[in-house]
């Protein structure tokens, strides 16, 4: 099993939302956003996840022959390709203020790898110790990157600071996988209960910090990926409709809104700023994939 389907983006798979949310318990009202659409010249399919303060974002498309490639979109629009050396297949998932970009990428014995690429031309690889497939979810202004990764018999979350790997395992969880990081070290992601049903968790460090869990109220599944330093987070949530949503929220004060791209029938949204900006992926009603930017009204 893998751990990243790289054609369409993750596995599992606000201060601007702050003065809106606080009033409301649960889930709150619509917060208004100006959403943009985009797709990589000439892909088949496109799917957007990381942001920084920039509007940088970063994702995966897919190419004509089926195959993904990383990409980053900057903020006029234009779009750079990055793959990393000799691989099959790349996809990438989170990028810091200081342009440092996580990601996954395969070979041609078909695991994942995960990776750190640093500015002009420096790619790091990042296997966690004794795994078969590890892939890099998020990384902060520090450096600090979080992810997932699975052996021949056991897996589950990391982090990885100045060369140290520290295991992140919600506790009684059979499965966890740490989806983002602020500057502070506070962890967001998502655990798997002995059901199979996913929940969201916030914890507070990798280092002896304490677990939280949460869920978004009357869904089925809930998946946790970007946070940003106002412990504000992103993800995506299946709901008794059985279609994915996009959320965002303050998980920590039981603060939620959903924020699906219009007309979409499948969201996910993976990176959000310190501004409310976010970026994600959505499917039209055609099935097709597109990117795509939110910024609040």
């Amino acid at each position: 099993m893998k751990l990243c389907n790289c054609a369409v983006g993750v596995l599992l798979a606000l201060g601007v939302l702050l003065p809106v949310l606080a009033p409301a318990q649960g889930v709150s009202p619509l917060l208004s956003f100006h959403f943009t659409s985009f797709d990589y010249p000439s892909a088949t399919a496109t799917a957007g996840s990381g942001i920084n303060k920039a509007n940088t974002i970063v994702g995966a498309y897919t190419d004509s022959s089926g195959q993904s490639h990383g990409f980053a979109r900057l903020a006029n629009g234009s779009f750079k390709k990055l793959d990393y050396p000799g691989a099959t297949q790349t996809a990438l998932f989170a990028i810091n203020d200081s342009n440092q970009i996580v990601g996954v990428y395969l070979l041609s014995d078909g695991l994942d790898h995960g990776f750190l690429f640093t500015l002009p031309n420096k790619f790091t690889p990042i296997d966690y110790p004794g795994s078969t497939q590890t892939v890099a979810f998020g990384i902060n202004n520090s450096g600090q990157i979080v992810g997932a990764w699975l052996s021949s018999n056991n897996g589950g979350g990391f982090s990885l600071l100045n060369g140290t790997y520290t295991p992140l395992q919600y506790p009684n969880a059979a499965g966890t996988q740490a989806g983002g990081v602020n500057a502070t070290g506070k962890i967001a992601g998502a655990w798997i209960d002995s059901q199979g049903n996913k929940h969201g968790f916030l914890l507070t460090s990798a280092n002896s910090g304490t677990y939280s869990g949460f869920d978004y109220p009357g869904a089925q599944d809930t998946v946790a990926f970007g946070i940003n330093d106002h412990n504000q987070v992103v993800g995506h949530y299946f709901g008794t409709d059985m279609i994915r949503h996009c959320w965002a929220g303050a998980p920590s004060q039981n603060q939620f809104i959903n924020v699906d791209y219009p007309g979409s029938i499948d969201c996910r949204i993976e990176g959000i700023t310190n501004a409310g900006h976010l970026a994600g992926q959505y499917t039209d009603a055609s099935n097709a994939t597109h990117g795509f930017l939110a910024v609040p009204k």
